[in-house]
């Protein structure tokens, strides 16, 4: 009987034959290159994506915060809104601070992402002069998304804070100099300040002038040139000397006011003290500390800088005086390696698992052949990743994986159609050969349309698709290199290594009772094909039921040791306050057995060590530590403990305990913000939702972002009276700067830094209200004026912050979930009263929902959105194969069945249906759709040689049971390593039900669904 001929006029597979020294020179070549790029391949633990977010930042010294948000942030938001691919602008104001976060679209190209930030700084320097005098900036912040992956804390007993500084300064130094180092920070680091403390009664009383003292303190220490002495032989530089080196030196000043001679020391007392604004803490155990925060270059492979920077700071500890300590607080190459490590073990259990199963199936020496093409797929796959720059991370690594189960299939088609013409008689030669003419077009077309299944994850235009991306080109080079393979290398192989003569009994697959039982099932189903259809409907609607049940997720938490303890006091708290709650935590924490270590962030939050953080600004009312268990199992039970140490002790103040996130940060699972044009309209709906919210049993922890009001004291001067008496609102202004937050009169120089000399009331006067009453102003005569001749104090409130999303006022409702709870469930609880309100806002207000709801509508939106672009390629792929409307149609009406495997394996278990599972039910519809296609062209193949519409079915589907269950087993089983990871376990129960149901319909519902259109179209 004559053989159809392959769309292919040149057989690759004959051509191999013919030159076997040249392709097995081709195979060690291969081998050598896949081994050298797998040891140069960068190792990373989760794959870059672009942060879309920079900072805007300026201030306004004495400004109040309605003048700031009118004159500074909204003058600087109506110009960022002029940028291109912009989101949204959302800005936090404080009195005299305005910060403005610049969010671009998902969809923005990351490649356009930089020359975005160029453009911004160039509008932000156009538009300085729009703003009021005395503005400082506005300054860009274009690399917000610098990770700084290892951190060491320094501590120091017997040594003072600049000493301790300067030790860690030295070591920065020297590690610049390492290979591929990116960035060093220092956190922590205390600038200091050399504060002269004076009575303003003393000073009242003494007739002294702040003003005087100031003028005499910067006359003595500015620097000005003295000249150069020329003769006619050489130049002599003259100097003087006076200038301030220490407080020693300060003490020494004598000052000379009003024909008196006065020590400065006498009217006043001069020490040493951290700065204020106070800068953020960093402690290491409960101990201050001095952190040093080292990122990798773009270009480094973490692994290697890992080893490289651990053995150049052991030898820097050991250079350190007894009293300071190093305590390494994060080591990214520690946890890169591991998670390396932990894959690659994933990676050998599924090679051994396909191993087995081809084994098992094939027998020794066709299990050799597949087994061949599995290092040979392997290393292709690693060279293109080393020419593709993508490195071993999570997402390569996992889809190396899923890709393993699949990369087996072509090779298995082919030794399955070489032993089919061995058993029939054909030399081992020609059934190489007639393998390539049958089977390597639908085997390009299947590997084809399985590729085109992964197509929403490549070209998915958001921050999660960036994320994933490496999924879809990691599959892109592994399939089509294990069709290279199929058909180049194995057929060679099979060559060597099948048996010259094969009878049929010799290699019997299936037990006979098994192919008889198949035969009787098939025989069933086409007897009562409506039947066996209706049934296959009737359950996928079942399924669409149970689809509807199943709960969402946008990424599971990272299973890393790490926990996020957040602490967030009012916004009038001090830094202070905010470093005494902090401690009292970090003493509950001190001998936990289940803590490794830990560290805290007092006035901002944790630097970013982690790419998908999502990071807390700098400011004075939150605290941040980072709690690292000793296992996963100690974080789980630690992470109760936390939120019970919480609830009890820390009631007070609004609390968070997390793990690390996964994908995209999101931070607050639910989010709901409030705008509209009236701030204290918007106060009060935020009010009500969260009373909403907090009734809740689904909810914990319901917060505002805004809303509590801080006290004031606004003097209200007499302006007439001021004038009269000589004084005006500048000099009342700059007075009681001076008193309570002190002035800064001169730098001092100290070797290399340069330390600013203050002049303020001393703590007690200061502190105490009374001094403000009593105060004493001197007016340009010299005269004394009592402040309460031309001002009034009146107390008041104000709001310490506003928040606004594109130029509207907007307050953030925010909640934790109840235990065992999912961001998308709690949504959808919430949804009714939520809806409720939304209904009774007044026109210009509304509620929108943010969070993980809102970041997992935007990344699944962008992968449906790519889906017709899917649903083409695929169409055009089937009809260049099947060529026929109806055999198309068979082919992509499977693709739903395997719903019904999706929802039987995950929605038992309660496993989420999130980002990554919703990729692999989407790529699972290619794989169903193969091998349909397989079992379809045979059939169709049986047609053209004469057989009858029943014939052809049931030896199509007897022929191509074996290759579709081994296929399907080894891709089953392959996912089975790691189906219980965080990560990859939605999306391989998703793959392993909805293949192993599909791979069931596909042997009984498409021969009953053929029959059915056949005899309908073909045969009558």
């Amino acid at each position: 009987m004559s053989q159809p001929s392959s769309p292919f006029t040149f057989n690759l597979s004959a051509w191999a034959l013919n030159h076997q020294q040249l392709i097995a020179f081709l195979m060690l070549l291969v081998m050598a290159a896949g081994i050298i790029s797998y040891q140069q391949l960068p190792r990373n633990e989760d794959p870059a994506f672009t942060i879309k977010t920079a900072v805007v930042s300026a201030s306004w010294p004495g400004a109040n915060v309605q003048d700031t948000v009118n004159l500074v942030t909204d003058t600087l938001e109506k110009k960022l809104q002029e940028i291109p691919y912009l989101d949204y602008v959302e800005s936090d104001t404080h009195a005299g601070q305005a910060v403005i976060f610049v969010n671009l679209r998902d969809d923005t190209p990351p490649g356009q992402v930089a020359g975005i930030w160029y453009q911004v700084r160039n509008k932000m320097q156009d538009i300085v002069a729009s703003l009021p005098s005395g503005v400082q900036g506005p300054s860009v912040d274009d690399e917000f998304d610098d990770t700084f992956g290892t951190l060491y804390g320094f501590t120091a007993e017997g040594f003072t804070p600049r000493e301790l500084r300067d030790r860690v300064e030295a070591i920065r130094r020297d590690l610049m100099s390492l290979p591929d180092v990116g960035k060093i920070r220092l956190i922590g680091e205390q600038e200091e300040q050399l504060v002269i403390t004076f009575s303003p009664r003393q000073m009242a009383g003494m007739g002294l002038d702040l003003q005087q003292i100031s003028d005499a303190l910067k006359a003595q220490n500015i620097v000005e040139p003295a000249g150069t002495l020329r003769t006619d032989h050489e130049k002599v530089a003259l100097r003087v000397s006076g200038a301030l080196t220490s407080a020693e030196s300060l003490r020494d000043v004598t000052l000379h006011i009003n024909d008196r001679y006065i020590p400065l020391s006498a009217i006043a007392t001069i020490r040493r003290e951290t700065a204020e604004p106070p800068a953020p803490v960093f402690r290491v155990n409960g101990q201050p500390a001095i952190g040093l925060a080292i990122s990798m270059a773009a270009t480094g492979n973490m692994t290697n800088f890992g080893q490289a920077l651990n053995a150049r700071m052991l030898t820097l500890s050991q250079q350190l005086p007894h009293g300071i300590e190093m305590a390494k607080v994060a080591d990214q190459s520690a946890v890169v390696a591991s998670a390396i490590s932990g894959f690659i073990r994933v990676l050998a259990e599924a090679v051994v698992i396909v191993l087995a199963v081809s084994f098992v199936s094939l027998g020794l020496r066709a299990g050799l052949v597949v087994a061949a093409a599995i290092p040979l797929v392997l290393a292709l796959t690693f060279t293109g990743m080393m020419f593709a720059g993508i490195g071993l991370q999570r997402i390569s690594l996992g889809a190396l994986i899923i890709a393993l189960g699949l990369l087996v299939d072509d090779a298995m088609i082919t030794v399955e159609t070489m032993i089919s013409r061995l058993e029939a008689g054909d030399s081992a030669r020609d059934a190489a050969t007639h393998a390539f003419k049958t089977t390597a077009f639908p085997m390009l077309t299947g590997t084809l349309v399985m590729i085109a299944g992964f197509i929403p994850v490549g070209f998915a235009a958001s921050s999660a698709g960036e994320y994933c991306f490496t999924l879809f080109a990691v599959m892109l080079i592994a399939l089509l290199c294990s069709w290279v393979v199929a058909i180049l290398f194995s057929p060679l192989i099979g060559v060597w290594m099948l048996p010259v003569k094969l009878n049929a009994l010799d290699h019997s697959s299936p037990p006979g009772r098994l192919r008889r039982g198949y035969q009787r099932l098939l025989l069933t189903v086409l007897h009562h094909r409506a039947l066996t259809i209706g049934v296959a409907v009737g359950l996928l609607g079942l399924a669409a039921y149970g689809a509807t049940l199943m709960q969402g997720e946008f990424f599971p938490a990272s299973d890393r040791p790490e926990l996020l303890v957040s602490l967030t006091l009012p916004a009038n708290a001090s830094q202070r306050e905010t470093g005494r709650q902090t401690s009292r935590l970090e003493k509950a924490l001190i001998h936990n057995p289940d803590i490794d270590h830990f560290s805290s962030y007092v006035g901002s939050g944790a630097i970013r060590f982690y790419l998908p953080m999502d990071v807390l600004l700098e400011n004075e009312n939150i605290a941040q530590l980072v709690i690292v268990a000793k296992d996963l199992p100690a974080r789980n039970r630690l992470k109760k403990q936390l939120k019970n140490l919480l609830a009890q002790q820390f009631s007070d103040i609004t609390t968070r305990v997390s793990p690390l996130e996964l994908g995209p940060p999101v931070g607050w699972p639910v989010k709901y913000r409030i705008t509209g044009p009236d701030y204290g309209r918007v106060q009060a709906i935020a009010q009500t939702l969260a009373s909403t919210l907090g009734q809740s049993p689904y909810t914990r922890e319901v917060n505002l972002t805004a809303g509590e009001p801080e006290r004031t004291i606004t003097l209200k001067i007499n302006q007439t009276a001021a004038r009269a008496a000589g004084v005006s609102s500048q000099s009342i202004a700059q007075m009681l700067n001076t008193i309570w937050s002190g002035t800064t009169v001169t730098t001092l120089r100290d070797h290399n830094r340069l330390i600013d000399v203050v002049l303020r009331a001393d703590d007690t006067e200061r502190q105490d209200l009374t001094t403000l009453s009593a105060l004493l102003l001197t007016n340009d005569q010299g005269e004394k004026i009592p402040l309460s001749l031309v001002a009034t104090p009146a107390w008041g409130v104000d709001d310490p912050v506003i928040w606004r999303r594109q130029r509207l006022p907007y307050i953030s409702v925010q909640t934790d979930l109840a235990p065992g709870m999912r961001a998308e469930t709690v949504s959808q609880q919430l949804r009714p009263a939520v809806n409720r309100l939304r209904a009774k806002l007044p026109p210009g207000y509304q509620i929108e929902e943010g969070g993980a709801v809102a970041e997992s509508d935007k990344g699944n939106g962008s992968v449906y959105a790519m889906l017709p672009l899917t649903l083409v390629v695929m169409l055009v792929l089937l009809m260049i194969q099947l060529q026929r409307f109806s055999r198309m149609l068979l082919a992509l009406l499977m693709a739903p069945f395997g719903l019904i495997g999706v929802v039987l394996a995950m929605l038992p278990t309660a496993t989420p249906m999130g980002f990554v599972a919703l990729l692999g039910v989407i790529a699972l519809a290619g794989m169903i759709i193969r091998n349909a296609v397989i079992l379809i062209s045979e059939a169709d193949r049986n047609l053209r040689h004469g057989m009858s519409c029943e014939a052809a079915i049931i030896t199509a589907a007897q022929h191509r049971a074996r290759p579709i269950l081994l296929t399907a087993c080894a891709a089953i089983l392959g996912m089975l390593p790691i189906a219980e990871q965080v990560f990859w376990g939605p999306m391989a129960y998703a793959i392993i039900g909805g293949l192993g149901v599909a791979t069931v319909v596909t042997l009984t519902v498409l021969p009953a669904a053929m029959s059915l259109v056949m005899h309908k179209v073909t045969c009558h």
